[in-house]
């Protein structure tokens, strides 16, 4: 452990005016954007796909601040602490991940010119079909975007140290000598991001979202290079030092691979995570999908996709530098977190690991560059809040709303509803939020997001699947197939609260995944089920093969 003499006193923490300055200039530039956009906007197709005619580099930087976040940004560090540059071993995916996605997923979907991802399964199946993933996507974004705004809100409270409780005469709890942030405090912050991420959603559309993401990605990687740079000037130290201390450091063994469903420290289990993780997302989740409908054709999206493959793999690389500096600089420097991870409690060790940037944060990062990195934690809940917010109102408006109430539709009268859809989503966050921070308390930050919600994630990426390339999936076998897989991915979830024995969180999906296809293929054989020739036209192949687009959605 420490190789240095740790500090006896810890520098006074919290944000400062010229924090609060800062925080304020950005939320109000974010806000500024969003009325600028709203001036321009005329139909739902603005509203939902910005016309089809956002630049490619744009969108791309677009799905990865949307996607990754809040819970990459603060997650990997912890990780790093957990099994060192072991954790990098995601990245084996790549190039699976780049073949399916830029070969299969978007020639097929691109084709389609698609609003709502869900429209095509209608045609492939039927409307039933269409709207059970339709549901699963919003419980999948809801819980998503539930558990971002609560990862930020816990960085936000212990960074601010607020202390709100104190004036209403009540005293902050006390868990292992450590000031644990008060649930008031909490409330306060989850209801600020999630209501000021709406506010500017509903005014902008898609359009003010992918700009507002572009800004916060790079307020993210300023962010992460002000606190390297305060540990390279504190501890005289470099990346090589960094680098060459985390070996040194007791991470959790990392084994290629293990028949342990509970060891999620493998680089198996974790590669073959990540894979099915932005397979399925890709493939199947209407935030990702909707950014690539917001360009103008195959090739723009494509570009997209290798803008966002790239700045993820920099940005992992620069938040595992992130968490080796904070390794090295706890060697010389007190943070309260500190005495957690020598604990004999597993949940203890990893809510201290995932303590540790924030904390940094709080008390080390100088007064302004303060403001400027917990500007970036609230960016990144915001790109996410954004980003699902116009997903779910995209769902409602396209998949229910036009779909049964065909006879009430006007260009006004939709996008009316989807700005009162989309504001609606704040309230929803807000309260799902509050929920999940007190179902999870001492839950890390990665097994956070199983519980949350990518226990939906593998069936609704099957259900797509199976509709490209099996000729004998039907509605039949489907419906049941995607409740088995909806119950694995809740067993494996909450295995260790239902069943006393930890799953490993880097196969939740996999898991979930196979099984729904698995039960949809065993049903088609037992049930002699086959698609009709119309049907079948909707498959990959026929998609992709015929000339020109096959659109599917009323605005294709």
């Amino acid at each position: 452990m420490p190789i240095f003499a740790a500090e006896t006193s810890l520098p006074n923490g919290g944000l400062t005016t010229l924090d609060l300055v800062v925080i304020g200039l950005y939320l109000a530039g974010m806000l500024c954007m969003g009325f600028v956009i709203a001036m321009r906007q005329k139909s739902t197709d603005d509203f939902f796909v910005g016309g089809r005619n956002l630049p490619a580099w744009a969108v791309g930087v677009s799905i990865l601040a949307s996607l990754l976040s809040t819970i990459t940004y603060l997650g990997m560090p912890g990780e790093m602490f957990r099994t060192g540059i072991g954790f990098l071993t995601r990245q084996l995916s790549i190039p699976v991940v780049l073949v399916v996605v830029w070969f299969l997923w978007i020639p097929f979907f691109m084709k389609l010119r698609l609003t709502s991802a869900y429209e095509y399964l209608e045609v492939r199946f039927n409307y039933a079909v269409r709207a059970m993933a339709a549901v699963i996507c919003m419980l999948l974004i809801f819980g998503w975007m539930a558990v971002v705004v609560l990862t930020a809100s816990r960085a936000m409270g212990e960074i601010a140290n607020l202390q709100l409780d104190q004036h209403f005469g009540e005293s902050a709890a006390v868990v292992d000598t450590q000031i644990a942030t008060s649930d008031l405090d909490l409330h306060v912050i989850i209801a600020a991001v999630g209501m000021f991420s709406v506010l500017y959603t509903t005014l902008g559309g898609i359009r003010a979202v992918v700009w507002t993401d572009v800004i916060q990605f790079f307020i993210l990687i300023a962010g992460a290079f002000v606190a390297m740079g305060v540990v390279a000037s504190m501890t005289d130290s470099g990346l090589s030092d960094w680098f060459q201390y985390s070996q040194e450091y007791k991470h959790e063994q990392v084994e290629w691979f293990s028949w342990d469903i509970g060891n999620r420290s493998t680089v198996f289990s974790i590669a073959i995570g990540m894979c099915f993780w932005i397979i399925c997302t890709h493939g199947s989740n209407q935030v990702a999908l909707q950014r690539y409908f917001a360009v103008k054709d195959i090739r723009a999206a494509r570009k997209s996709y290798l803008v966002s493959a790239l700045a993820s793999f920099g940005l992992s690389l620069v938040l595992a530098a992130v968490g080796m500096s904070i390794m090295y600089f706890i060697a010389q420097h007190d943070l309260p977190a500190e005495a957690g991870l020598t604990s004999p409690e597993l949940t203890t060790v990893r809510t201290a690991q995932d303590n540790m940037f924030p904390q940094f944060i709080r008390y080390y990062i100088p007064s302004g560059l303060r403001g400027m990195v917990v500007a970036a934690l609230f960016a990144a809940a915001m790109s996410t809040i954004d980003s699902g917010s116009n997903s779910v109102s995209t769902i409602l408006t396209v998949d229910f709303f036009r779909r049964l109430y065909p006879e009430g539709r006007t260009i006004a009268s939709e996008l009316k509803l989807a700005r009162t859809v989309t504001a609606t989503m704040g309230i929803i966050v807000v309260v799902c939020t509050i929920g999940l921070y007190h179902a999870s308390k001492g839950t890390d930050i990665i097994s956070l997001c199983q519980k949350g919600f990518n226990m939906f994630l593998g069936p609704l990426g099957a259900i797509f699947v199976l509709a490209m390339f099996s000729r004998r999936a039907t509605a039949a076998t489907v419906l049941p197939a995607v409740v088995v897989g909806e119950l694995v991915g809740i067993c494996s979830s909450y295995s260790n609260e239902l069943f006393g024995k930890e799953f490993s969180t880097h196969m939740v999906v996999p898991a979930s995944w196979a099984a729904t296809i698995v039960s949809s293929l065993l049903l088609s054989t037992l049930l002699r089920t086959l698609a009709n020739d119309e049907q079948q036209q909707w498959m990959w192949r026929p998609v992709v093969s015929g000339a020109g687009d096959h659109p599917v959605g009323e605005d294709g």
